[in-house]
């Protein structure tokens, strides 16, 4: 570690966990803590300021270099008072963040969304690095996506752009509970995943390695299956890249993007995935736009979040102009 070098921190705030990382000036994780998420405001506030000071303290890092504290997190956000306006998996309302955090650490703050921030890493740092227009989708839990257009971060008037989740694959779908019918989320999210497979080994389809205690089956257990071969579960998941496929074309024909990245607790198994989503890509977009769009899984992994939060205290000055601030 050089004497000279620069940080930031990065959090990555899911509903389940937290991720909390020191990151150079070159996007590498210097050192990391992960634990629980508590909710409420005031246990909320207590495990990220006791996540930064540990860091800090694990490795002996001053304050002067550490030029500032990036997060990322799911819910609705207000970058710009870098507020989380509503998140119910977090027990949050109205929670000033970035007031907390500057108060408590006296250096800058900046809130993204989490897809956004995963866009932001792989664009400078991952296998964005060098393209001027990209699309990163996290398939997890839910589906979400970071659009970077001609260099710059499309967030929308109120930072809800990339709500790719949502966008209607089947208006005769199931219900959403976001109140639309047929989202691309009810059919190849994580909770999808298993929520489909447990309705369909109930109706009386087959599979070698599932027979009983369906309530308890998820989207790894269908991943496992289908690499030891279970024709259930591979079919199962080529059904779900044909559902990103379809969703994606939407996202070229509507961008005209050079790359489309994929992340997300799913897309670990994207072997099981990728040809699918490609060929329906291939099957049924225009082939002047679609034939030039590379569609890849992300080399930042689990770390996009927590690494593209901190990259806007990175950025030379002419992506620093891109990028919302």
């Amino acid at each position: 570690m050089k004497a000279t070098e620069e940080f930031a921190i990065g959090l990555d705030i899911g509903g389940t966990k937290i991720l909390s990382a020191l990151v150079s000036e070159n996007g590498e994780v210097v050192s990391k803590i992960q634990c629980d998420t508590k909710g409420g405001a005031e246990h909320f506030s207590q495990q990220i300021i006791f996540a930064i000071e540990s860091l800090l303290e694990k490795d002996a890092i001053e304050m002067n270099r550490i030029k500032g504290i990036g997060i990322a997190t799911a819910g609705v956000i207000d970058s710009k008072k870098k507020e989380i306006l509503y998140a119910s998996n977090l027990g949050l309302e109205n929670f000033q963040i970035g007031n907390v955090l500057e108060r408590r650490f006296g250096i800058p703050v900046q809130l993204y969304n989490d897809a956004n921030a995963a866009a932001v890493g792989e664009w400078l740092w991952g296998s964005g690095k060098g393209k001027h227009n990209l699309i990163y989708i996290t398939v997890s839990t839910g589906i979400g996506a970071g659009i970077i257009s001609n260099d710059s971060l499309l967030t929308g008037s109120h930072d809800s752009a990339g709500e790719f989740g949502h966008i209607s694959i089947n208006l005769h779908g199931p219900v959403c509970p976001c109140g639309n019918k047929g989202c691309l989320e009810n059919y190849a999210s994580g909770t999808a995943i298993a929520e489909i497979a447990r309705q369909r080994l109930a109706n009386g389809e087959v599979s070698l390695y599932f027979s009983d205690e369906l309530d308890q089956l998820t989207a790894v257990d269908i991943c496992t299956a289908a690499k030891m071969g279970d024709s259930f579960s591979i079919g199962l998941l080529e059904e779900v890249g044909e559902s990103l496929g379809l969703g994606i074309i939407n996202l070229i024909h509507l961008f005209n993007t050079e790359a489309v990245i994929l992340g997300g607790g799913v897309m670990s198994e994207s072997e099981l995935i990728l040809p699918s989503i490609r060929s329906t890509v291939q099957k049924h977009g225009i082939q002047s736009m679609v034939e030039r769009v590379k569609i890849e899984k992300s080399t930042l992994g689990s770390y996009a979040c927590v690494v593209g939060a901190t990259g806007l205290f990175f950025c030379k000055a002419d992506e620093l102009a891109a990028l919302p601030h």
